[in-house]
Formats: structure tokens, C-alpha cells, sequence
């Protein structure tokens, strides 16, 4: 009768064993949403267009056809069934600039325009004076958009470095599809990248073509080099995309 006792005992214990949580089903982690890094969030500048916050952030996974002048950057981390950490950033446009950032802080706004009212002589109305009209400075908006590619490049924005491009942009003897894949793994695998952009020169040839020529220090914890490089670019629509680029060591 004793030796049965100690074998219930052993049996008992050996289940409990194997109900423990060592056992428990592994959860693997999950990550939804765009994740806006530190470096990425510096970059991100008040009066920027929705290209060059697209080149910066990447296109909002949260949309709404009804509200075009909101984009809502959303991202949540769950492990282990629990989530762990969240982020919420919010863009607010007029038009085609970024006017307002709410990432659930104080939210940073450009400042109202104060409408200053001109002195009312008692008998008499004065005129309004003409206002200078600012003129476009199309060598500045190629110039921006140029810091906009090598900051997508930087911050290993795949998506926004794509984007800089013309979509029938392809190098001579690699299809789009080849291309893009390349370009994939190439910023994807190095866990740094820095690009750095000197000596800009920038020439507008007509109203939609431009060119731009600098040296480019290309530096990653795999590989490093300098080249003199020279984009041609084109306007589509509001926007400067590069159409090629020739590079010399």
C-alpha cells in the first residue's frame, strides 16, 4: 500500500509538471503600423509638401478619402499577446504644406498670420496697398527635393527613396523590377546609413527639366566611398523626380 502511495505522489507531481507555464505556446511578436523613428521625427519640418513628408515618413498605412489633409501615422508593438508600446503621429495639411504635427504632446503649428489693419482716416477710406507677390524659385524646390532623396536614403526610407524617382525611371541593362529589388536589399541590409551631400550645384534648364551635380559621401557600417554625381530630374505635377543619374569616382 505504501509503495502505491508514493507512485500516486510521483504521477501527481509529474502532471503538475507538465501544466506549468514552461510549456505555455509560444506568441511570436507583431509590429503594425509605420514605425517613426528619433532621426526620422528631426527631419520632419513645418511647410514641408506631402511629397517630401512621403519621402521622410514613407505613405500612411491609416488613409481617408474624406480627409486628404490628415495623415495618421499609427504603430504598435504586442508581445506576448500584450501590447508593449505605441505610437500615434498626426500631419495636418493646407493644401499641399504641412501646417500642424500632433503626436499626442503639445502639438506643433505654424503660427496664425496676424491680419494688421490699416489706420481709418474719419472722412475718408484708405486704399489697400499692393502686396509683392513671392516668386517661385524653381532651383530652391529641386534643391529640396534633392536633401528630401539622400534624407529618405539616410534613414533607410525604402519606400520614400523609391519615390524620388520617375516611375519609368530604370539604370541602362536592369528592368524597374530588378532595380528596385537591388536598391531593397542594399538599404535594407546595413544597419546604418549615412548619406551627406556637398558642393550642390544646381541648374533649371526649362519650367519641368533640372539638373543637379554634387559629391556624395556614402557611409554604412558594411561599405564606404565618395563619387561626383549628377542627377537630371523632372516636374511632375508640384514635384521634382529624378529621371537618371551618372555618377564618376
Amino acid at each position: 500500500m505504501r509503495i502505491k502511495l508514493v507512485l500516486l505522489s510521483t504521477l501527481l507531481a509529474s502532471c503538475s509538471y507538465l501544466s506549468s507555464p514552461v510549456l505555455s505556446p509560444y506568441k511570436m511578436d507583431i509590429r503594425q503600423g509605420n514605425y517613426v523613428t528619433a532621426e526620422m521625427r528631426e527631419k520632419l519640418k513645418l511647410g514641408m509638401s506631402k511629397q517630401q513628408v512621403r519621402y521622410v515618413l514613407g505613405t500612411p498605412m491609416v488613409s481617408d478619402a474624406f480627409h486628404g489633409n490628415r495623415w495618421d501615422y499609427i504603430y504598435s508593438l504586442e508581445q506576448r499577446g500584450e501590447v508593449v508600446e505605441k505610437q500615434r503621429l498626426t500631419l495636418y495639411f493646407e493644401g499641399d504644406n504641412l501646417v500642424r504635427m500632433d503626436d499626442g504632446r503639445q502639438p506643433v503649428q505654424a503660427a496664425p498670420a496676424i491680419a494688421q489693419q490699416p489706420a481709418v482716416a474719419p472722412s475718408a477710406v484708405a486704399a489697400p496697398l499692393p502686396q509683392p507677390v513671392a516668386k517661385a524659385d524653381p532651383a530652391a524646390d529641386v534643391l529640396k527635393s534633392v536633401q528630401a532623396w539622400s534624407a529618405a536614403w539616410s534613414a533607410k526610407n525604402v519606400r520614400g527613396y523609391l519615390a524620388a524617382y520617375m516611375s519609368e525611371y530604370k539604370p541602362q541593362g536592369m528592368s524597374r523590377e530588378a532595380w528596385e529589388k537591388q536598391r531593397l536589399e542594399r538599404i535594407s541590409k546595413p544597419k546604418v546609413i549615412e548619406v551627406e551631400l556637398s558642393e550642390v550645384n544646381v541648374s533649371v534648364q526649362d519650367d519641368s527639366h533640372a539638373s543637379a551635380s554634387f559629391t556624395q559621401r556614402y557611409r554604412s557600417d558594411l561599405y564606404r566611398d565618395s563619387t561626383r554625381k549628377t542627377l537630371q530630374l523632372k516636374k511632375v505635377g508640384a514635384a521634382w523626380l529624378i529621371d537618371s543619374e551618372q555618377a564618376a569616382k
